[in-house]
């Protein structure tokens, strides 16, 4: 009886602290992090140059020939706030192939604002986003605001890295006293976390410390996806597009991890007073980074190189071919110049809207982001932030906010690359 008496006193005590932890610790020593499990390599699998994660079958000749008009149309619901979820609003998409399985991310908002104690939350597809799964919680911030998911496949681990923004509660971008760095209850920080198939995810880890600059008030992730070298020097490196404040007096910036995410690192801000914000990034040919951003003021996007991997960035400058309306912007690289199996040719692909936050439209760069030749309307109706991501050889796919007040509707449209050329190009191999 006594030793039943202890036991119960063990338990009723390890449940109290427990219960007692908080949702989030303070930034802890590098070492202590979540574990990687590297995969092992198959025997007699094939080893698989530039976009490895664009797997699967081609698209055929009945496929292409569905996907030969305008994707608006062809709409899905991915996300629809108030549909079996208490959220107000849905916005700020983010959509990544991960080794064939598209994985959709978005902030469902308890209040229609950017600060509104926002969950992250993540559907996922099997296949190619003709159908996706109900939409559950991937990161619940449980009254603070969770910003800005920023998605990477590392195709090393076959594992999912998500990289997002945490405001404490009642703290918003605007305010005017936010404090730098990390050690302050009012702080905004950056987290990380894993998951191996999309839906189940690791315990938020903070990161905040590795991976802010100097003199940084609020950063953001994106909101977009974040890339894994394929080539090049730093080959294997995970990249994360950031943006840094204070508000309105915006830097580019690039959080990056060698190791699979275990640790992290920032590099160095670009110049500032360039009207940097909302950031997307690609691979170069080279292994160097392309980014596009958001102008905060301006009618045209930023857009700028690093060749060290996101360490340093060149001349920020606007590009003539790429209008900047004041809405985010997609990008994703759909293949490479040694990719074989794509045809051989390198592509780029960006989305943005036309007219306010409506009529979007994708174009399409064979030259590393120089020039924008292809372009083509999505087709007609609201349309405000988008993300882009292949989907299969020969098709890839948009995944946007359907405009409104409040915003409730988040749509995926695969498209072929055929349908974007006009037939000139269909992105297979030759």
């Amino acid at each position: 009886m006594r030793d039943m008496a202890r036991i119960s006193s063990f338990l009723l005590c390890a449940a109290a602290v427990l219960a007692a932890a908080p949702l989030f610790s303070e930034a802890r020593a590098q070492d202590d992090t979540p574990p990687v499990t590297r995969s092992k390599k198959k025997k007699g699998k094939k080893k698989q140059s530039g976009q490895a994660w664009l797997v699967g079958k081609p698209a055929g000749k009945a496929e292409l020939k569905e996907l030969d008009s305008e994707p608006y149309s062809r709409g899905i619901d991915v996300f629809v706030a108030g549909e079996g979820n208490p959220y107000a609003s849905i916005r700020i998409p983010d959509i990544i192939n991960a080794g064939g399985i598209l994985v959709a991310m978005a902030e469902g908002r308890y209040q229609n604002t950017d600060q509104g104690q926002n969950d992250l939350i993540v559907s996922v597809s099997k296949d190619g986003g003709r159908k996706w799964s109900k939409p559950v919680v991937a990161a619940a911030s449980k009254g603070a605001t969770f910003n800005n998911p920023c998605l990477i496949y590392d195709r090393e681990a076959d594992q999912i890295v998500l990289f997002f923004q945490r405001y404490p509660e009642g703290v918003k971008e605007r305010h005017p006293d936010i404090p730098t760095g990390w050690q302050d209850k009012r702080c905004i920080r950056n987290f990380v976390c894993f998951s191996k198939n999309g839906t189940r995810w690791s315990k938020p880890k903070d990161v905040t410390r590795f991976t802010k600059n100097e003199g940084v008030t609020i950063t953001c992730s994106g909101p977009n996806p974040g890339v894994q070298l394929t080539r090049g020097e730093h080959k294997g490196r995970l990249v994360v597009p950031l943006n840094e404040g204070p508000f309105g007096n915006w830097t580019l910036a690039a959080a990056y991890s060698d190791n699979g995410g275990k640790k992290w690192s920032i590099g160095k801000k670009s110049d500032a007073g360039r009207g940097i914000n909302e950031v997307s990034v690609v691979e170069t040919e080279t292994g160097g980074l392309f980014v596009v951003s958001r102008a905060w003021g301006g009618n045209l996007r930023k857009v700028a190189y690093s060749e060290d991997g996101g360490e340093t960035w060149g001349p920020v400058n606007d590009h003539p071919e790429l209008p900047s309306p004041n809405c985010q912007n997609g990008l994703t690289r759909y293949s490479y110049a040694d990719d074989a199996a794509l045809g051989s040719r390198g592509r780029i692909l960006f989305s943005t809207p036309t007219n306010g936050r409506n009529d979007g439209f994708i174009k399409m760069s064979y030259d590393d982001g120089k020039t924008w030749p292809v372009a083509k309307h999505v087709g007609s109706g609201p349309f405000a932030y988008s993300v882009l991501c292949p989907v299969k050889p020969g098709v890839a796919g948009v995944l946007f906010e359907v405009n409104g007040n409040p915003i409730r509707h988040i749509r995926f449209a695969p498209f072929s690359i055929s349908w974007l050329t006009d037939g000139e190009d269909d992105g297979l191999a030759k």
